[in-house]
């Protein structure tokens, strides 16, 4: 089994509605693709460490899973038309578990 976790750090001007919406919409979308299991996805509890603020975890069967996932047109249209316009950088780390 991988852990793929994402953290998100939101652009300047970002507001709670645009990371509200970043979090819906990858429960919405995100769990839909092949291979993704047990999808979480929320805002950090206390003010954001180093200013990343939403996080998204997920498990796949193994890396090829990890691997489909990434490429797959649904995941690059999240990243390219949700993700992007609202987001400065981006943290991943994968790791057996």
């Amino acid at each position: 089994m991988i852990c793929h976790v994402v953290l998100y750090r939101m652009k300047v001007g970002a507001t709670g509605h645009d990371e509200e919406r970043l979090i819906d919409e990858a429960r919405k979308r995100l769990p839909l693709l092949p291979g993704v299991k047990n999808l979480r996805a929320g805002k950090n509890i206390e003010p954001a460490e180093e200013g990343y603020s939403v996080a998204l975890v997920m498990d796949f069967d193994d890396v090829s899973a990890l691997e489909a996932y990434r490429v797959h047109p649904d995941h690059q249209f999240f990243v390219k038309r949700i993700a992007e316009p609202l987001v400065s950088e981006i943290r991943r780390f994968d790791f057996g578990c």
